[in-house]
């Protein structure tokens, strides 16, 4: 939310299976499905996603796709305080967050989440669903799949790939391509689940 109102945006509510305490001054809309079931005019189809990936199960492509299935549309956002390139290309629903560096010819697909101070260098491509936790750093030319979420202060080097379906733990360091879907750790990064 915080980066939707610093972009001078007006959140007019938002949804969730239950109202929460956490979002002070802001209407409660009632849940997904009530939403989805309203006939709500053209202008009132602009929608960001507030869910976070915390989990790799986290469904921000699912939410994404149920509402443009019903004339929503999500632009990406990026935060005043992140560097971006002009030809980066971000992806709907993606959010590049206050402090994150992402430079030219990277690309990200939709639904994505670019944390706080995480880089992602020259010629980056990301799939859809990737969530880049605060302080990782993707070197120039990494290949990241779909789903896949890459952990605080991990590291990738220079143009590796990594296949869909992916964690990369915190603080771990991918040094090759990782071509199994799994939970990878450690320096160099080895897979463990």
């Amino acid at each position: 939310m915080h980066c939707l109102v610093a972009l001078g945006h007006r959140a007019r509510g938002y949804t969730a299976p239950q109202a929460s305490q956490g979002m002070p001054g802001v209407a409660y809309l009632g849940t997904d499905r009530d939403i989805l079931a309203r006939d709500l005019p053209p202008g009132e189809r602009l929608a960001v996603i507030g869910v976070g990936k915390v989990d790799a199960h986290a469904d921000r492509l699912g939410l994404l796709f149920r509402y443009q299935a019903r004339g929503f549309h999500f632009p990406a956002l990026v935060s005043h305080a992140a560097i971006v390139h002009a030809d980066v290309v971000c992806g709907d629903g993606s959010v590049v967050l206050d402090g994150a560096v992402v430079v030219t010819g990277a690309r990200l697909g939709r639904a994505c989440i670019v944390n706080t101070r995480a880089g992602v260098d020259h010629d980056c491509w990301l799939g859809d669903d990737v969530h880049i936790a605060p302080g990782a750093t993707l070197s120039g030319g990494v290949h990241i799949g779909d789903h896949c979420q890459i952990g605080t202060g991990a590291n990738l080097i220079h143009s590796v790939s990594v296949c869909s379906g992916v964690v990369v733990g915190a603080g771990a360091t991918v040094v090759g391509d990782i071509n199994e879907p799994g939970v990878y750790v450690g320096t160099p990064a080895r897979r463990i689940a």
